[in-house]
C-alpha cells in the first residue's frame, strides 16, 4: 500500500502547481495535503478500518428522514426527533440496546456531575457498554 501512497504524493505534487487554485482538483489536492495523516492513517493502524462506510449510510438515513420531518410539528421536533435517531443509530453501531442505554441515561441526565458523579463523556452509548461488563 505504502508504494501506491507514494506515487499518489509524487502525482499529486507534480499537478498541484499546474492548476489554478480555483479548480475542484486542485482544492481536492490541497485537502488531501492538508489531511493526509489522517486520510492515510489505516495503512500503519491495522484497527483503523480503510473508510467509514456502514457509519455514513446509517447517518444518510437521518439525514434523509430529517428532510421528511420538514412537517414534524416544528423545527425543534424534528430537530429533537433527528438527535435520538442519531443516538439510536449510535447504539446500534456499539451493539448496545438502545431502551436500556436511554433508560440509563434519562434517569442521569441533568444530574450526571452532581449526584452519579459522572463527566459527560461517561454518558455516551460507548461508555454504557463498558458498565455492561
Amino acid at each position: 500500500m505504502r508504494p501506491i501512497v507514494h506515487d499518489f504524493e509524487r502525482w499529486r505534487a507534480a499537478v498541484l502547481p499546474t492548476l489554478l487554485p480555483s479548480e475542484p482538483l486542485a482544492a481536492a489536492i490541497r485537502y488531501y495535503k492538508d489531511h493526509h495523516d489522517a486520510l492515510f492513517r489505516f495503512i500503519d493502524d491495522p484497527l483503523v478500518a480503510i473508510d467509514n462506510s456502514p457509519t455514513e449510510r446509517e447517518f444518510q438515513n437521518v439525514a434523509k428522514l430529517r428532510l421528511n420531518m420538514l412537517f414534524a410539528g416544528s423545527t425543534e421536533g424534528a430537530h429533537r426527533a433527528c438527535v435520538l435517531l442519531g443516538i439510536i443509530a449510535t447504539c446500534r453501531a456499539q451493539g448496545v440496546p438502545a431502551q436500556a442505554y436511554l433508560a440509563w441515561a434519562f434517569e442521569r441526565l441533568g444530574t450526571h456531575r452532581d449526584v452519579f458523579d459522572l463527566p459527560l463523556e461517561a454518558m455516551t452509548p460507548t461508555a454504557f457498554k463498558k458498565t455492561l461488563g
